[in-house]
């Protein structure tokens, strides 16, 4: 029993990176900082808008609640840039992922630290549940769970194996693995070259947490709820997913899984064909409801922009070595203030 009690977490930390959603951000802390855990922890906020008038209000809900939330600017854009920071400032052993827009209920904090008293487990998944804001389309059920970050393997807690992995609004790892495996590969964003810079976030440093000999657990107690506005209840919306899928899938195929860049024109050339493929079955099933044709124009997103990142991986020497790079570390800690 003693062994036990050594062994369970003294403090936390919970990172939330947001932008620009100041509201929902707000609810969310609400329901963070009036969790039901005895355990001591913090809160820490990575605003990529670096909003002045966000600071005051988490200033007026610190005062309001006599809570202590951190609140730190990062001028460098990116989710991943975000959770990053959060680890480099964190000071619990275990540092927990939230997005923005979650709203949590009273013991998930509890929830989610529980199984790290075994000193195997490295990371922890929570269920996640929709919120939709308007009743989505039937149309959505052809749409991956992941598109959504909904995570759901039932409500008995186990092991989860390769590749089933952790989302990104709702997880918790042992700070110490964020800090030597390298963090987490920062998201592309800004248009442009930039773009083709997207890692493949926390389910690339899952497979290290994996591959390091670590347990992760799925915890359907840690549950919240995350929140789904109407505007990602789009075709623009899921097509978007599909092409930043596609980036990551294809980074961590050429990181981890392939051995020579000799073998990337056999990749593109298939996920040309496949491309072509999924387009005429497209076209053919596109006199029907979208319901018959969105798997087809998912899958041609896919193949698509997945030879496009391996062309340009074997044309770009600056993207080859952006990928092979051995951490994400680079200037961190002074992105912060």
């Amino acid at each position: 029993m003693s062994k036990v009690c050594e062994n369970v977490p003294k403090f936390l930390s919970v990172v939330i990176p947001t932008y620009r959603r100041g509201t929902l951000l707000l609810e969310a802390l609400e329901s963070i900082i009036n969790q039901g855990s005895k355990h001591e922890f913090e809160v820490l906020v990575l605003d990529n808008a670096c909003d002045k008038a966000l600071e005051n209000e988490i200033r007026k809900l610190n005062k309001a609640n006599h809570a202590q939330v951190l609140y730190f600017p990062v001028e460098e854009l990116g989710l991943h840039n975000g959770r990053n920071q959060g680890a480099i400032k964190a000071r619990g052993e275990i540092v927990i992922f939230i997005d923005d827009d979650i709203i949590a209920p009273p013991d998930w904090l509890k929830a989610i630290c529980a199984p790290f008293v075994n000193p195997k487990v490295g990371a922890v998944g929570g269920k996640t549940i929709p919120q939709w804001d308007a009743p989505p389309p039937d149309w959505l059920k052809q749409v991956p769970d992941d598109y959504f970050s909904l995570l759901d393997l039932g409500n008995v807690s186990r092991e989860m194996q390769w590749p089933e992995t952790p989302y990104g609004c709702n997880m918790a790892f042992r700070r110490e693995l964020v800090l030597t495996l390298g963090g987490f590969p920062p998201d592309g964003v800004g248009g442009g070259w930039i773009e083709w810079q997207r890692g493949d976030g926390e389910t690339g440093f899952a497979k290290r947490v994996y591959d390091e000999g670590y347990k992760i657990v799925y915890s359907p107690e840690a549950w919240l709820y995350h929140r789904i506005p109407a505007k990602r209840q789009t075709l623009e919306f899921v097509r978007r997913r599909a092409i930043k899928g596609a980036i990551s899938s294809a980074y961590s195929e050429i990181k981890y899984f392939l051995p020579s860049k000799l073998l990337l024109p056999i990749q593109v050339a298939k996920h040309v064909l496949k491309a072509l493929s999924a387009g005429v079955k497209r076209l053919f099933a596109s006199f029907r409801g979208v319901e018959h044709w969105l798997q087809y124009d998912i899958q041609w997103f896919h193949h698509l922009i997945s030879a496009l990142y391996k062309m340009r991986i074997l044309l770009d020497p600056n993207l080859r070595k952006w990928v092979h790079k051995e951490h994400y570390w680079a200037d961190a800690s002074s992105k912060t203030n």
